[in-house]
């Protein structure tokens, strides 16, 4: 079945999270890569996680950290130096599963080769295989901060991770790969529980570049995997 891809640009996190949702409303037999950049620094978080009881908010407006709901499930997730991109299948697609831990594993398994050939075949991430044992209560509310089945793991550590909604039309799929370590002042600033979920970032945290990269290597690290994943599902481009 050929795939469409969605070139979205550069737009407010709301704007990318209202997107997701009219295209998962109007999913019909095509499904879809939808790729798009973030406008500005921010975050998005679940769409069940308050994010007042995590983060300083006034610390977010100093930073000018703009946040946006996910129509998906997940914890707090900062757009700073990841690289996020959704995909959306039909229902009746036969890759679709009613088990949400099968489609999982089909899109990640897809991603690790992505990201194994993006590292010159250096890393090979595998499926974490069983979620670790309970930590800080906090530390649940913050995607890189605790890996959960499925997640795309290197040595233990995650660099992938994502959430997921599924409704009669089909699944939505919101997924993110670590490339660096966002900035630590920023994170001691607006992390209300900074001295646990911290740590616990960086302990868990697996990034795919080098800490010195630069902001233009960056970009143009993201238009390489984007390039790869979109090969990867042998799509063909569509512009909307």
């Amino acid at each position: 079945m050929e795939w469409q891809i969605i070139e979205s640009g550069c737009l407010p996190p709301a704007d990318i999270m209202a997107k997701d949702a009219a295209l998962l409303a109007n999913l019909d037999a095509q499904p879809i890569l939808h790729f798009y950049e973030w406008k500005g620094s921010c975050l998005t978080y679940g769409y069940f996680t308050d994010p007042s009881r995590y983060l300083h908010l006034d610390q977010l407006s100093r930073y000018q950290l703009h946040t946006a709901r996910r129509p998906t499930g997940g914890g707090i997730i900062f757009h700073l130096t990841d690289w996020a991109f959704s995909l959306l299948i039909p229902a009746h697609h036969p890759c679709v599963s009613v088990n949400t831990l099968e489609n999982y594993a089909f899109i990640n398994r897809q991603v690790a080769e992505v990201v194994a050939v993006f590292m010159a075949k250096q890393v090979f991430p595998e499926l974490l295989a069983q979620e670790p044992a309970c930590m800080q209560k906090d530390c649940h509310a913050f995607c890189m901060a605790k890996p959960t089945q499925y997640d795309l793991v290197v040595e233990g550590k995650k660099v992938g991770g994502a959430a997921q909604r599924r409704t009669r039309q089909g699944l939505l799929h919101q997924a993110s790969l670590s490339l660096l370590f966002p900035p630590l002042d920023l994170l001691q600033a607006v992390l209300r529980n900074a001295e646990e979920v911290l740590p616990a970032m960086q302990a868990n945290t697996c990034c795919l570049l080098p800490a010195d990269t630069a902001s233009q290597e960056l970009q143009a690290a993201r238009q390489t995997l984007k390039h790869l994943l979109a090969q990867s599902f042998k799509l063909k481009h569509l512009e909307v």
